[in-house]
């Protein structure tokens, strides 16, 4: 069966530092009403996460199989996904802005963590080992769980100082600063930041204009 090759998969973006921080930039222009959601069904969901490679070809076939043998079960985890990726960013953006944590936010994010390991423990990885889902069929919240992982990690982890919100105003996403004098302000230069500078040139230019003396009329 082939992945899912929604348009929505197309405008995934990798450029955050943390996986779940990737995660919660699934969502644009989040401060403003006409928000634009990138994962908008249980298949969208797959596709990001085949795109993050947290989950093998064989695992999104499993999962876009079982998803729609069940579609309430799918709808359920689509929902609790979502809601983490809200828990998650409500979080890293009070931390960022050196705020108080959201008390409902974080209770949101351990129900999410307590599901996850409840699964979780450790598989062989050569002469190591790492963190894995042993002995366990994907199930839907499997996506969940990597993610609420990826979170946790970020959470209680000395990197969480230099997570930041980008500067546009309209957008919301986080990012983690990896610059060495720690001055990045824009989740990508490309995008937010040349937006932000053609507005700074725009208002330049008026300012510019309003400042000159009314021109006389022609006679």
């Amino acid at each position: 069966m082939a992945e899912p090759a929604h348009a929505a998969a197309l405008a995934f973006r990798f450029n955050a530092g943390w996986l779940c921080l990737d995660f919660t930039n699934t969502v644009r222009f989040r401060p403003i009403s006409d928000r634009l959601d990138l994962i908008n069904d249980y298949d969208d969901l797959i596709a990001w996460a085949r795109q993050a490679t947290i989950i093998t070809a064989g695992e999104a076939e499993a999962l876009s199989a079982r998803a729609s043998a069940a579609p309430r079960e799918a709808t359920a985890a689509l929902a609790r996904a979502r809601g983490l990726r809200e828990a998650v960013h409500g979080l890293v953006s009070a931390r960022a802005a050196s705020l108080p944590a959201p008390t409902d936010r974080l209770q949101t994010f351990n129900r999410a963590l307590a599901r996850a390991m409840a699964r979780a423990g450790l598989v062989p990885a050569g002469s190591r080992f790492k963190w894995g889902w042993p002995g366990a069929e994907p199930d839907l919240d499997r996506i969940s769980g990597w993610v609420a992982r990826s979170a946790a990690e970020l959470l209680t982890s000395p990197s969480l100082t230099f997570v930041r919100e980008c500067a546009g105003y309209d957008c919301g996403w986080l990012f983690l600063d990896a610059t060495k004098n720690r001055s990045r302000r824009w989740c990508d230069m490309q995008t937010c930041g040349n937006r932000a500078k053609s507005r700074r040139h725009y208002e330049r230019r008026r300012a510019a204009g309003s400042d000159r003396p009314p021109t006389a009329p022609d006679c």
